[in-house]
């Protein structure tokens, strides 16, 4: 009878471990879409968060993925990648899709009803530290969905 109240006492305490750790510190997400996709959701939502990035490489192209996802909360991002072969190949345009401005690559910005609202740059050379450009993450977040 002890092992049978010991075994549920160690299954109760596993359940509310796992339902804790799925709960705890609610993030956002990064969804990379393809140039249709992208232009659908700027034209289509009331705000949008895009991450904008520039790169042949993969490993490049991660990192700032990375980045955003690590320090946005509850709020999702979709990426595009400039590089996609339709973009290049001149089939689609930036501009046909809802992005265009300066400092475009390699950016977060936040559009409302499919126009651009406020934009950052995410290149290392604009900040003299990771932190500096991780607090500049937070603030453009807490700045923009207030």
């Amino acid at each position: 009878m002890k092992r049978h109240w010991v075994g549920g006492l160690a299954g109760l305490l596993l359940a509310v471990i796992l339902v804790g750790c799925g709960t705890q510190g609610a993030t956002g997400q990064v969804e990379s879409l393809s140039p249709e996709d992208m232009k659908d959701k700027i034209q289509n939502s009331e705000e949008a968060y895009i991450l904008v990035t520039d790169s042949s490489e993969e490993e490049e192209r991660e990192k700032y993925i990375n980045l955003v996802e690590d320090n946005i909360e509850e709020i999702d991002v979709q990426e595009i990648n400039a590089q996609n072969p339709k973009i290049l190949d001149g089939e689609i345009k930036l501009s046909e899709i809802g992005l265009e401005g300066s400092e475009l690559f390699q950016s977060l910005s936040y559009y409302e009803d499919g126009k651009l609202q406020e934009r950052i740059s995410l290149r290392e050379q604009k900040y003299e530290t990771l932190k500096d450009r991780k607090q500049a993450i937070h603030q453009f977040i807490n700045e923009t969905s207030s």
